[in-house]
């Protein structure tokens, strides 16, 4: 008596609990079942007993047939063996779910299976509109970028020649020898005016007109070995001497060999710049990473304040007293269009360190 009310009670907890329950023989059969696997599964009533777990089920992972999964509960004899599957209802429904099995033994000691069944179709389904949005969202920002590169083209292209006539018509009038110490210094404003809007349309063109990436796998040692060439020239035109530790060795990467250059270039740039004095220490060390490679340059300039931080990033957001602000945006841009990651630590007086990090080919 005792024990049928006990069975009662179970059963009747089994029933009402929100989530599917199977009770699966040796033989891969459904023997028993609850109210709420038969609605997940689209069967009524005891339609579902008897038929087999192969039947029912395809593995998302590995397509794991039922005498697997039925051997890998019966060796570990756990409860935490989750598989997500695809299943597809009667109605043609495809449902997205997940199934716990664990270890059971019957009172005549034969083995069995029971599966809890958690319906994660919505759930799913959730995750796949964020993700159509995220895509559509990204789509739109990507669309409304190359409309304004096309646009800062454009004006670039309408400005650069009158503002090269304008430099030049003011160069010949100060060369003649009738012009007053007032008119000349008003010349010498022009110059000046027209030499940093020609700086500015040349870097507007430079970050607009960057095609896309098309990596190639290349030697990371001889993009360094250009760009530590041509900072030298630099350094020499700007009285400067650099100091250089160079370890890349030879790490390889997926890069555009000359997008990643301008972006170095524009880097190693900004550290040159970063120093006071007429000698400048810039270290440059590369190792693999996870299938791809971390570059990490480090000087020992002026550093950033915690401040200027948050606005690096921007366009024409610069510091210097001559400077159009456009290097690190343009590298950085040029880094993401090799999916990668640049991040900057800088600490004023100290110095500055920019670690690259690009991803292998999946």
């Amino acid at each position: 008596m005792e024990n049928g009310i006990k069975s009662i009670v179970i059963q009747n907890i089994l029933e009402s609990i929100p989530v599917g329950l199977l009770v699966i023989n040796q033989e891969g059969e459904i023997v028993k079942t609850n109210r709420a696997a038969s609605e997940i599964l689209g069967y009524a009533g005891e339609m579902l007993k008897g038929k087999g777990w192969g039947d029912l089920f395809i593995f998302d992972t590995d397509n794991l047939d039922f005498n697997q999964v039925f051997l890998d509960v019966i060796q570990e004899k756990r409860v935490n063996l989750c598989r997500n599957v695809n299943y597809v209802t009667p109605e043609g429904n495809t449902l997205h779910l997940s199934l716990t099995t664990s270890f059971l033994v019957e009172e005549d000691e034969t083995a069995a299976i029971v599966v809890l069944i958690h319906d994660l179709t919505e759930i799913h389904h959730a995750h796949e509109r964020e993700k159509s949005a995220l895509e559509e969202q990204h789509r739109m920002q990507h669309q409304r970028a190359e409309s304004l590169e096309r646009f800062a083209l454009a004006v670039a292209h309408q400005i650069r020649n009158p503002v090269t006539a304008i430099g030049g018509f003011a160069n010949r009038l100060l060369r003649q020898s009738d012009v007053n110490a007032q008119m000349g210094s008003y010349l010498r404003n022009i110059l000046a005016d027209a030499g940093r809007l020609e700086d500015i349309v040349r870097a507007v063109s430079g970050y607009a007109g960057l095609k896309t990436a098309v990596p190639v796998r290349f030697a990371l040692e001889k993009v360094v070995e250009g760009v530590k060439g041509r900072l030298e020239e630099k350094a020499v035109q700007k009285l400067k001497k650099v100091s250089w530790s160079i370890r890349v060795g030879s790490v390889y990467g997926e890069i555009d060999p000359h997008l990643f250059s301008l972006a170095l270039d524009e880097i190693l740039l900004n550290s040159l710049e970063a120093f006071n004095g007429d000698e400048a220490f810039i270290a440059v060390h590369a190792f693999e990473e996870s299938g791809g490679f971390h570059l990490r340059i480090e000087d020992k300039g002026c550093g950033i304040l915690e401040k200027d931080m948050p606005y690096i990033f921007d366009p024409f957001f610069t510091t210097k007293a001559v400077g159009v602000g456009m290097g690190l945006c343009r590298a950085h841009r040029i880094i993401s269009e090799h999916k990668g990651k640049m991040e900057v630590q800088s600490t004023p007086g100290k110095g500055t360190e920019v670690a690259i990090r690009i991803s292998g080919v999946k």
